[in-house]
């Protein structure tokens, strides 16, 4: 990778976060953080509407089917053990509910926003 490349694409990957944490804030979320970050990784959004926190992983690409492929299974370990270390941090008892969403954003700035893409 050149070095311009990194600078591009961490441009490019704000921008998809940007649109997601609009698009969520459109379906009646509240954007609670954004690139949360812990020892364990980072969590691209967090959201809450009512009694319910997603954990939102967002990719942009080219094309929303090669988004889906970048979330792999390591991937979906350290969101949720981050997000474990979250909700102890934040103290949410048990009347919420929290789930794992993925928001994939394509070149042409189109979303998909898959719900409970992956389970704890």
């Amino acid at each position: 990778m050149k070095p311009w490349q990194g600078q591009v694409n961490n441009f490019v990957g704000q921008g998809g976060e940007a649109a997601a944490g609009r698009f969520l804030q459109q379906q009646g979320y509240e954007i609670v953080e954004t690139n949360w970050t812990c020892k364990i990784g980072e969590i691209d959004l967090i959201a809450r509407q009512n009694r319910l926190i997603i954990f939102v992983e967002v990719k942009t690409s080219k094309t929303i089917a090669s988004a889906l492929q970048m979330i792999g299974q390591a991937q979906q370990r350290r969101i949720t053990n981050a997000a474990q270390i979250w909700i102890r941090e934040n103290a949410f008892g048990p009347s919420y509910l929290f789930r794992f969403d993925a928001i994939l954003v394509g070149s042409d700035q189109k979303l998909q926003h898959i719900q409970g893409a992956w389970t704890a």
